[in-house]
């Protein structure tokens, strides 16, 4: 049986993580914070003690650097070189690593982050429709933007799980991070994921769950019910934020940014 690790709710956001059916402990980090308008997800690896340390350092790094002010990128980038040095601080480390996925909310729009094979998603409750908004950082994800798989494929394709970048990667290089920003748009909810749900899970089961929903509690609920029901082999974490409400500003900061944002 799966015991609840983290369960968060407030007023914008929820979010939930568990172990699942088949791991022993939980490495995932979440983390919300509506009024920073920070939301994170970080998928940790490395052993029982490693991935979880992991995705740790990558929630409270990339949270406090962007309490300070600082940028989201370079945020996460701090936050692999935290871990990189408690690698070597820390031989039994050695192997640690996490994913992360993350929105920073700029007022009328916002910006997502991510390393890795943890996603994140655009819902329009106007609409009904769900839309990927990153790309996995994995060999399978690789060859979809070659052209040489289909998404459909991809979901299938026995490297799937093989990340070619994270934060805590050794070498000489930094990770990749992909980017993305956009409006803020009536009727968006931003969903944020672990591979555990998207393991058990695809995007149409996503989003019909979503359009079933009453709201966000509701609909965090039944994600994390079906993919516990579809044998949750890996520790299962999201976050559901729903977009300010029209007119709003959607918290403290004004508008940083020239419009319209592009996807790089």
């Amino acid at each position: 049986m799966s015991s609840l690790k983290t369960a968060i709710q407030s007023p914008r956001s929820v979010g939930a993580s568990d172990t699942g059916r088949v791991r022993e402990n939980n490495q995932d980090a979440i983390f919300c914070d509506d009024a920073l308008g920070l939301w994170l997800v970080a998928d940790g690896m490395g052993g029982h003690a490693g991935g979880a340390r992991a995705s740790e350092i990558a929630r409270d790094t990339i949270s406090a650097r962007l309490t300070e002010g600082h940028g989201l990128r370079d945020s996460i980038l701090e936050a692999h070189r935290a871990i990189r040095a408690e690698q070597e601080a820390c031989p039994d480390y050695g192997d640690m690593g996490t994913t992360v996925v993350v929105v920073f909310d700029h007022g009328d729009g916002y910006e997502i982050g991510w390393v890795g094979d943890s996603r994140a998603y655009h819902y329009s409750a106007d609409s009904g429709k769900l839309e990927l908004l990153t790309r996995d950082h994995n060999v399978a994800g690789m060859l979809v933007a070659a052209g040489a798989l289909s998404p459909s494929e991809a979901a299938r394709h026995p490297q799937r799980h093989v990340l070619t970048d994270c934060l805590g990667l050794v070498g000489d290089h930094d990770p990749r991070i992909g980017s993305y920003q956009e409006r803020w748009k009536a009727g968006d909810w931003l969903l944020i994921c672990s591979d555990g749900l998207t393991g058990e899970l695809d995007d149409e089961d996503i989003e019909r769950t979503l359009f079933e929903s009453a709201g966000l509690e509701e609909a965090s609920h039944a994600l994390l019910d079906k993919a516990l029901d579809a044998g949750a082999h890996d520790n299962v974490s999201l976050v559901l934020v729903a977009g300010p409400m029209v007119g709003q500003n959607g918290g403290k900061r004004g508008s940083r940014w020239p419009w319209p944002f592009r996807r790089r």
